[in-house]
């Protein structure tokens, strides 16, 4: 349980770097924060290319985010084998991209694969993007984390979304670099880099 300690406490300042940098919401714009909570179901990953330390795969699923019902998703992966956690840890960052009917929610994520006894388990934290989320989901912002568990091919993203009102102004989400732990990542890009 000590990894997840330390990914709580990297989440910590990353989220609360991302919290910091993000833009106010305009006077005119009405809204409305709501918790999320989803049980995704990963069905078919590609294979992992990697150079070096470091591997880049995809995959997609489908499941169900309260409030909004069924989704699917997809997710492109980076994982750097640094060992930040021990033997057979890694670095890992991504973009997940959940479709709802109301638009999509995009995602940049970044956190720790450690070693537990039962498999490895990947605890991120998350910051929206707002730039490239759609639908109802334009200029949202927000932030929370995610369990995956490769062996189960699940993952339970967690958090706090704002949504802004359409009749408001948009929001323009300037890129802004954020450091979690002993790395950087940008919540836009979702590049990390070394710290």
């Amino acid at each position: 349980m000590h990894s997840r300690k330390l990914i709580r406490l990297a989440g910590l300042g990353f989220v609360t770097a991302v919290l910091a940098g993000t833009p106010p919401i305009a006077a005119a714009s009405a809204a409305r924060s709501l918790h999320v909570s989803a049980h995704l179901i990963v069905v078919n990953s590609t294979t992992p290319a990697c150079h070096g330390a470091t591997c880049k795969w995809s995959n997609h699923g489908h499941g169900t985010m309260t409030p909004f019902g069924a989704v699917t998703f997809t997710t492109k992966i980076t994982a750097e084998d640094t060992s930040p956690c021990g033997p057979n840890s890694q670095w890992v960052r991504a973009t997940r991209t959940i479709r709802t009917h109301k638009g999509d929610l995009v995602l940049h994520q970044a956190g720790l694969q450690c070693p537990q006894s039962d498999g490895p388990i990947v605890d991120m934290v998350w910051a929206v993007d707002s730039t490239n989320s759609s639908g109802e989901f334009a200029g949202a912002t927000g932030r929370g984390y995610d369990i995956a568990n490769p062996v189960k091919n699940t993952a339970t993203p967690h958090g706090t979304i704002t949504l802004t009102s359409s009749s408001g102004s948009a929001q323009t989400a300037h890129s802004r670099t954020v450091r979690a732990r002993d790395a950087v990542l940008d919540p836009v890009t979702g590049e990390m880099h070394g710290g």
